[in-house]
Formats: structure tokens, sequence, C-alpha cells
């Protein structure tokens, strides 16, 4: 019988990656150790407590829209294109999930000067009002889901995820340029 082989897609960081009798067997990963799978299920439980006790007590919107205004509270006026990169997600999504925010007067649409065929969003005092709100709600539900971890333990997450990060981001232009796993 062959021997299962790791992955041929190179480590994101070979300097700080695990040493090759420790790396992960591409063949054998159970589906319920991917952290795709695992961080997705995570992201899921959090997000609908976060929507049920949070966000919809004090408004209709749903958790997308309420990052979308969040991305547009956080970096002021500011156009789809450069919202959908932000928040990654594709022009489709935002105009669906910007609209019933417009319609409600949460957040203002004007032509942008510079762009004829582009307009510029920011949040309308109504919707700065609303986002406060939510946010308000959901800060103590944050604190406590991160003071679950000491101190190093959230440094050494946010090091985890930065690196994470940084892994998906070369593997996708390794994809990008033929490599498979």
């Amino acid at each position: 019988m062959p021997r299962p082989r790791p992955s041929t897609i190179p480590a994101a960081d070979a300097t700080t990656g695990p040493a090759p009798d420790t790396q992960v067997c591409s063949q054998t990963l159970a589906l319920e150790d991917f952290i795709t799978f695992r961080l997705g299920a995570l992201s899921n439980a959090l997000q609908t407590q976060v929507t049920r006790h949070y966000i919809a007590p004090a408004s209709p919107v749903g958790l997308t829209e309420w990052r979308l205004m969040g991305q547009i509270q956080r970096h002021g006026e500011l156009h789809a294109s450069a919202l959908s990169r932000l928040s990654l997600m594709d022009k489709a999504q935002i105009s669906r999930a910007l609209q019933p925010l417009i319609d409600r007067g949460w957040v203002l649409r004007r032509a942008d000067p510079q762009h004829a065929r582009r307009h510029l969003l920011q949040l309308s005092e109504a919707g700065q009002a609303l986002f406060d709100e939510v946010l308000s709600r959901a800060r103590p539900y944050q604190a406590a889901l991160l003071n679950a971890l000491t101190a190093d333990e959230r440094a050494m997450l946010d090091r985890i995820l930065d690196k994470l990060g940084r892994a998906s981001q070369a593997l996708d232009q390794g994809l990008d340029q033929g490599l498979d796993a």
C-alpha cells in the first residue's frame, strides 16, 4: 500500500512551519479536522448567538447588513467596490444587503463626484444610532468570549489567526498558479 503523502502545496511560512515529520497528511485528514470546517462551525455558532441576542432585539437587519454598517462606520464614506473588498463579499451580495439599509434610511447613497457610475455610501444619523445600540449590546458578549482566554492565550490566538491569514493568502496565490493539493 502506498504511503500517504503530505500536501504538495508549499507551506506559507517554511521558516516557522512544522518539521516534515509532524506535518498533517493531506490523504488521511478527516473532515472534522479541517481547520475550515472547525472555524466555520465555530463562526456559525457565534454568529447565530450574536444575531439572536444582540442584533435581532434591536433591529430587523441581519448579520450581513450589520457587518456592512460596521465597515461603513469604521471607514467612513466609501463606495460599494471598496466595501466589497473590505468585507470579502462580491458586489452582488453587497448590493442585495445594502438595499434594505438604504430603503430604511440607515445608509445614505450619493453620486460620487469623481466617478459618474459610482455611488458613495455613509451611515445616516439613524443608521449610526442603530449601529451604536447593537455595538453596545454586543461588546459585553465579545469581552466575555475573549475573557475565556488568558492574556497569553489571546496574544497567541491573534498570532495564530494572523499566521493562518497569511498562509491562506499564500496558498490561494499558489493555487492560482496551478499548484495542487
